[in-house]
């Protein structure tokens, strides 16, 4: 990220702006203290004139793929219906069936315990 920002000409401060977070947190991206969340690896490729896959980690490509998608086809590989799938994972049926018809996307800690529970998700 430091490359491409550098590459564009922007301070840590500028690209801050453009994309309405504090400078701290763009600096604790490019140093990959913390993941970058999925809207703003978006802006970012945007801003930097990039592709958005090389802004993204596991869980944004997830988010991208479309996430309802996948869920549905892993969910109905295990001849599960949603409230079993749920139960299998941990959540709450009913918030499963939110990200599953698109109304709520997962955070990137229940992506964590979905992908703990089902692997190939």
């Amino acid at each position: 990220m430091r490359y491409y920002r550098q590459l564009r000409g922007l301070t840590t401060r500028q690209l801050a702006e453009k994309l309405n977070i504090v400078p701290a947190t763009a600096l604790g991206y490019e140093q990959g203290r913390f993941p970058i969340p999925y809207d703003i690896a978006v802006m970012l490729s945007e801003e930097l004139q990039i592709s958005e896959k090389l802004m993204f980690d596991d869980f944004c490509i997830f988010i991208s793929c479309p996430y309802t998608e996948r869920l549905k086809a892993v969910r109905k590989c295990q001849n599960l219906n949603q409230s079993d799938f749920a139960e299998k994972a941990g959540i709450a049926p009913s918030i499963y069936a939110k990200w599953e018809s698109g109304n709520r996307r997962p955070s990137r800690k229940m992506y964590l315990q979905l992908k703990t529970a089902c692997p190939e998700i």
